[in-house]
């Protein structure tokens, strides 16, 4: 069974546009340094500026006409990939999930019985026992608990934290800017909209900013 794929590429199309007058113009158009001085050369730059960003779209254009049978091809492979591996990654999920809370089971019991084996040493001892005797049945039982779970192993833990009542931030914040993990710009975004809604008008090291942009339409 020949399981190869043919895929039509208009790749011809694609060379065609990017050698096309428009771009060779528009190519020219960027290699120009003029200055806006006056409305002409302000009303010039903008014509100019539109006629690149056109041609800078017909390009896009043309390389998503060449590109889109390979996306279409790639999506099918990916859903038929997601199609054959659902139900084993289901089976890898639960199955790590089954391990676990048998590994977790063990660390139960174990607890469980290292307890009981404490409580039992106190009493033996408390029963004026010989002290050598009362350590190695200690000794003897507790090893014998701890073999118990040593064919369990690949046993990930890790240490997260979550909210469990009213929290600090000031000090969260501090710890994680010391920390690298949150940059200040990470804060700043969308900050000026949520004070105006909030109305908040100033916070202590915060200056608000008009920044203009030019568009073309």
């Amino acid at each position: 069974m020949n399981n190869n794929v043919k895929i039509a590429i208009p790749v011809s199309d694609f060379y065609q546009i990017i050698n096309s007058t428009n771009v060779l113009n528009a190519q020219q158009i960027s290699m120009l340094d003029v200055a806006v001085t006056d409305k002409y050369s302000y009303d010039k730059m903008a014509d100019n500026i539109k006629i690149v960003s056109d041609t800078i779209k017909e390009v896009e254009t043309a390389r998503k006409n060449v590109t889109a049978p390979i996306d279409a091809f790639k999506k099918d492979l990916i859903k038929l990939e997601s199609d054959t591996t659902a139900y084993l990654k289901q089976f890898v999920e639960q199955g790590k999930r089954k391990m676990l809370d048998y590994a977790n089971e063990l660390e139960r019991k174990k607890q469980e019985t290292e307890a009981k084996l404490k409580a039992e040493a106190e009493v033996s001892l408390a029963s004026a026992m010989a002290l050598g005797d009362v350590m190695a049945a200690f000794t003897d039982k507790l090893y014998a608990t701890s073999v118990s779970a040593d064919h369990t192993k690949n046993i990930r833990t890790t240490t997260k934290a979550r909210i469990t009542g009213e929290v600090d931030w000031i000090k969260v914040l501090s710890v994680q800017f010391a920390h690298n993990n949150i940059n200040p710009e990470d804060l700043l975004k969308g900050l000026p909209k949520a004070m105006k809604e909030l109305g908040v008008e100033d916070i202590a090291g915060i200056e608000i900013y008009q920044e203009k942009t030019q568009t073309i339409r």
